[in-house]
């Protein structure tokens, strides 16, 4: 795993697999912030070949990264397999592929791949040297021959795009994100939280979730809000929750159009559903997908989505139904779309109310879906557990 990783999804799935049973034994780069060993949970560090300058170009950066880690960690990964005899070495992210097949062939045992979304890779419809350009590390990883992969469906369709690279169906575990559904049964904060961010009674607040990075798109809410304030009848305020290296640009952004803003900064785990419902409606625009877990999470809570129909996102977010969705490409839509629902208290009312109810009927609780993954551990690695014990 690379420095900074190990988002929620994880630590839902480590816990869990250790209270199944599982010994986890975890090797990722060394960074300023290590990871913190736990009950069951063991850190290893491997040099950490990723950090590369910024101000070496892109292309320059991605050409020495990914052989750069997969030689570091198939090396460190293998001499760590031949110490612990796993049964079962799982790596994450494509950058994970090859360090993982080349542990568990050393050791005799399965492999697999967990991927979070397969990005850019969705885009089949782009030409092949543009495709390849932003995709090769993604394409790359299927091609390494693991036991099996475990894609989460976050709108990027990775399963089809599995296939598409020559993926046998068997070989592949397609499941959805986790959500926290007990999040539906909360007493939530609405009008604490918003007093401490000073959105008055009669404001429409609209928020964005995510981390700022120029793939997540806040830039385009931002730009919508001069003429969503200029046609809406209803004071609105943006709220902008998640941290990251364009938070500066942002708030330039906001500050040199006028937009009334507030930037919450990292929101923790324990406080995001009490700031989905304080806000009117959620806004996602990302490039690739929205039907993220933020997304999600709002529609558990009865919060309304805006968001721009890429990828999976109509899947979750329903046009009229469950929420309303602009169209890509199109900044007049989206502004379109922040107007009427912000005019329209009925309409949040309504949209709120049936993307309730479709969470609690079409969602994946974090026990379910880590079941999932621990039924399929448990499959891969009935003989060899037999053989070494329960480490992983």
């Amino acid at each position: 795993m690379a420095p900074g990783a190990g988002v929620s999804d994880e630590s839902q799935m480590l816990s869990r697999f250790v209270r199944h049973g599982y010994d986890i034994h975890m090797l990722v780069p060394r960074s300023h912030e290590p990871m913190q060993a736990l009950p069951g949970l063991t850190v290893h560090t491997m040099r950490n070949v990723l950090a590369v300058p910024a101000r070496i170009p892109a292309p320059l950066r991605r050409l020495w990264l990914l052989p750069a880690f997969w030689g570091a960690a198939g090396r460190a990964a293998t001499q760590l397999a031949r110490r612990l005899r796993p049964a079962l070495v799982m790596g994450f992210s494509h950058y994970g592929a090859w360090p993982a097949h080349r542990a568990a062939r050393a050791v005799g045992v399965p492999s697999v791949l967990k991927l979070f979304g397969v990005m850019h890779a969705m885009r089949l419809d782009w030409p092949l040297p543009r495709y390849l350009y932003h995709s090769a590390e993604g394409v790359l990883a299927f091609k390494i021959p693991v036991t099996h992969f475990l894609i989460l469906n976050d709108g990027t369709r990775g399963d089809a795009v599995a296939r598409r690279w020559g993926v046998p169906p068997e070989r592949i575990t397609y499941l959805p994100n986790g959500i926290d559904k007990e999040w539906a049964r909360l007493e939530l904060d609405r009008a604490g939280v918003r007093r401490a961010h000073g959105a008055r009674e009669d404001a429409v607040v609209l928020l964005s979730l995510s981390r700022l990075v120029l793939s997540k798109r806040v830039d385009r809410i931002v730009d919508a809000m001069p003429e969503v304030a200029r046609r809406s009848g209803a004071r609105v305020q943006l709220w902008v929750a998640g941290d990251g290296p364009m938070r500066d640009e942002l708030e330039a952004r906001c500050r040199a159009r006028g937009v009334e803003a507030r930037f919450l900064g990292t929101v923790p785990h324990d406080r995001v559903a009490h700031v989905l419902a304080a806000a009117d409606v959620l806004v996602s625009t990302s490039t690739l997908t929205n039907m993220s877990i933020p997304t999600c999470e709002a529609m558990v809570v009865g919060t309304p989505v805006v968001a721009l129909d890429v990828g999976g996102t109509s899947a979750v977010v329903r046009h009229e139904g469950t929420g309303l969705l602009a169209r890509a490409g199109d900044p007049r839509s989206l502004a379109d779309c922040l107007v009427r629902v912000c005019d329209d208290a009925d309409l949040r009312r309504r949209l709120g109310l049936a993307a309730r109810d479709f969470a609690a009927r079409h969602f994946m609780s974090w026990d379910e879906r880590v079941a999932a993954e621990i039924a399929l551990v448990d499959r891969l690695t009935a003989g060899s557990r037999a053989a070494v014990g329960t480490g992983a």
